[in-house]
This record gives C-alpha cells, sequence and structure tokens, in this order.
C-alpha cells in the first residue's frame, strides 16, 4: 500500500467535493526519528487531529469531513501503517500502535462512532 500516493488521490478528491472549506479545525503532527510519513486533510469545522510518531518509516494518513470529529495515531516502532477516514459529526477515532509492520484502516461515517485500535 502506497499511503502517500493515497493521500493524494484523497486530498484531491477531498477538496473537490467539499471546496475545501475549513473552520476551526486543528491538525498537529510529532515525529522523532527517521522516514516518518503522516499527512492529514479536513474539511468543515471544529475537528481535531493528532499524530505522533516514534521511530522510523511508520506512515498515517488521516481524513476527516464534518464537524467536530476527533482522530488521534500513535506508532512506536518500524514500518507502521495508519488510515483514518471520517466523516460526519462528533466520531471519535483513536489508533496506538507498537512494533513493527502493524497496519491498521479505520473507517467512520454518520455520528456519535468510536473506534479504539490497539496493534502490537
Amino acid at each position: 500500500m502506497n499511503i502517500k500516493a493515497l493521500f493524494l488521490s484523497a486530498a484531491f478528491t477531498l477538496a473537490a467535493i467539499t471546496g475545501a472549506s475549513a473552520a476551526g479545525n486543528v491538525a498537529s503532527t510529532s515525529q522523532h526519528g527517521s522516514g516518518n510519513f503522516s499527512a492529514i486533510g479536513q474539511s468543515g469545522n471544529g475537528n481535531f487531529t493528532g499524530v505522533g510518531q516514534v521511530g522510523r518509516g511508520n506512515q498515517s494518513l488521516s481524513l476527516q469531513s464534518g464537524k467536530g470529529n476527533l482522530a488521534a495515531t500513535a506508532q512506536f516502532g518500524k514500518n507502521n501503517q495508519s488510515v483514518t477516514d471520517q466523516s460526519g459529526k462528533h466520531n471519535l477515532s483513536a489508533t496506538v500502535q507498537f512494533g513493527k509492520d502493524n497496519m491498521a484502516d479505520t473507517t467512520q461515517t454518520g455520528k456519535n462512532n468510536v473506534s479504539v485500535t490497539v496493534q502490537h
């Protein structure tokens, strides 16, 4: 899976559908190590995405559209991959990966959904 290509495709699609409008969204990424990649796309308002990566070769893609969604991803180790896609309102997704070669793919639509994924 090529996360960078997936992100570019999803980002262009999201921008085309939504007109790339956003208000009050927050995105934050912290990376330590080498070769880590994180991409975040948001539309709507009041969305929050936080990504933390420690290690090397970790990849994360987070996409949100709607209102009041929260996504958090933490990756510790090597070559972990995570994709989070949320649309709607007041959804919560948390993904935590330890070790190496883990893959998480979370999709939520609608409202008031909660997803928690822990891999090691």
